[in-house]
């Protein structure tokens, strides 16, 4: 089964007026922002998407959508892959006023004048939000991590002249 590429700009008001839920995906390469912190991405952001009305009669995009990356281990520098997972559930605005007055459960995603989103836009924010503050690779497997066998270490400590040295020949005059 193909999933179809999921529209760039949609019609907020109308979609959450017929309860249109959308399936599809976003070519990874179309979302500058995230290509621009991450090493390298999966071709493809896997998304559903729903908009409706909630119990309160507010405009809301519920949604997830998924993207596997690869970024660079904060403890030893090597690549490290993530499979970043956003769940969302936002509240559709068309002004800063009706911002302000939704609920604290609901973040606003604000609409254009005509009532247009951004939806390619709403969902990189949402995988922006979910990246980690500090990839690292888990602890057992990060190369910062290794140990070097002994002999290595006695021999390194062996070519390494004592710093001391010279205050012990100071010390014989």
């Amino acid at each position: 089964m193909t999933v179809a590429p999921l529209p760039k700009r949609v019609d907020g008001l109308k979609l959450v007026e017929v309860n249109q839920q959308l399936t599809g995906t976003i070519s990874s390469a179309d979302l500058t922002r995230l290509a621009g912190i991450v090493r390298s991405s999966s071709p493809d952001v896997n998304c559903d998407v729903e908009f409706s009305r909630d119990e309160e009669h507010l405009r809301v995009l519920a949604g997830e959508c998924n993207v596997g990356v690869v970024m660079e281990c904060q403890r030893c520098l090597e690549d490290v892959s993530f499979t970043i997972e956003a769940s969302f559930r936002l509240g559709l605005v068309l002004n800063d006023d009706q911002a302000r007055a939704l609920p604290k459960r609901l973040e606003p995603a604000e609409l254009d004048e005509a009532g247009r989103l951004d939806l390619w836009e709403t969902i990189e924010d949402e995988l922006l939000l979910n990246l980690p503050d500090f990839p690292m690779h888990p602890q057992g497997e990060c190369q910062a991590f290794k140990i070097e066998p002994e002999e290595d270490i006695a021999a390194e400590e062996e070519e390494r002249p004592n710093p001391f040295d010279v205050l012990a020949q100071l010390k014989q005059k």
